[in-house]
């Protein structure tokens, strides 16, 4: 009986390739990952600094109005406006309207039946042309 001697599926320098292109491969796909994310990084960044600003800006205008609220200055004009208060040797003044009745409202003229002016023959030609009527 004769012994075969089977031939290995891969040889050492076939392996050693195989092994390199995988790892080049990973190493690719890998960095084609990194680079993707490095672009998506700036992709909104002005849109932020825009909100960003607004967002300043409301806050200086919040802080303002904080400042106000809490001075006498809002105090006493809020007591006036508002609340009816009057300072000693001051006369409060309220308007008063005096409410008119509404009339009746004027009659509308009645449109012009243009049936009444018309006659056959200029409802024919716009009808088979959609051209304004023949001036005489």
């Amino acid at each position: 009986m004769r012994l075969f001697r089977r031939r290995p599926l891969l040889t050492v320098t076939q392996f050693i390739v195989l092994v390199i292109v995988i790892g080049g491969l990973i190493i690719a796909l890998d960095l084609n990952r990194r680079a993707q994310a490095g672009r998506l990084v700036g992709v909104n960044e002005e849109e932020l600094r825009n909100q960003l600003d607004l967002e300043a800006t409301r806050q200086v205008e919040l802080q303002a109005t904080l400042t106000y609220v809490q001075s006498d200055d809002y105090v006493a004009s809020y007591a006036r406006d508002e609340g009816g208060y009057v300072l000693p040797g001051e006369k409060r003044i309220v308007p008063l309207f005096a409410e008119a009745t509404p009339g009746p409202p004027p009659a509308v003229p009645p449109t012009p039946d243009p049936a009444l002016y018309a006659r056959p023959w200029q409802a024919w030609w716009r009808l088979l042309t959609d051209a304004p009527l023949p001036t005489r």
